[in-house]
């Protein structure tokens, strides 16, 4: 055993939450058309929330190869 692996394994024991998470239960929704959803990176509509630099939407052309 090498001294950084017996780093991390001691590093493990100690048995501390590093997070708790709360997820809500998504319903079954209608997926988008495939084109669409590839350059959205989403296939459900409700999970597509696009991030806009400045908080102003531009219209960009996707084009899929």
């Amino acid at each position: 055993m090498t001294a950084a692996s017996s780093n991390e394994t001691a590093a493990c024991r100690c048995h501390l939450s590093l997070a708790i998470v709360s997820v809500p239960s998504q319903p079954w929704e209608k997926p988008m058309e495939l084109e669409t959803a590839l350059c959205r990176g989403t296939v459900f509509e409700s999970l597509d929330m696009p991030f806009f630099v400045g908080g102003e939407k531009h219209d960009q052309q996707h084009i899929i190869i």
